[in-house]
């Protein structure tokens, strides 16, 4: 048998690069807005927990840089290659005939004459 190019199953393919920085953006977005929250709870709110959101706002910028570079998230090892075995060729399956008796063809038009 002569050596073969390795296939690899495309379900361990990992993420496309557009998509893993889709989500990455994603989540920074969505830490900006908490912190923006944090920043207006801050103002408004006349209250002990005003310190719990201002250092929301204060350490919010830096874990959602830090999750947003985080790169790419790998799945596991490497996906093993595998080797497709020559298909040998099967004789074709004989069906049994269907044998079908006309009896006689009607027409909606024969109806009408």
């Amino acid at each position: 048998m002569q050596d073969q190019e390795p296939n690899y199953r495309i379900t361990d393919a990992p993420t496309s690069l557009t998509d893993d920085l889709g989500v990455r953006y994603r989540k920074y977005v969505v830490s900006m807005l908490v912190r923006t929250a944090c920043f207006l709870c801050f103002a408004f709110i006349d209250h002990w927990t005003r310190w719990l959101f201002i250092g929301g706002a204060i350490f919010l910028p830096y874990i959602a840089v830090v999750l947003a570079n985080a790169g790419r998230e790998s799945r596991g090892p490497a996906p093993d290659s595998f080797v497709v075995a020559p298909q040998v060729p099967r004789p074709p399956v004989q069906l049994p005939a269907i044998e079908a008796k006309i009896t006689s063809v009607h027409s909606p038009r024969d109806e009408a004459r």
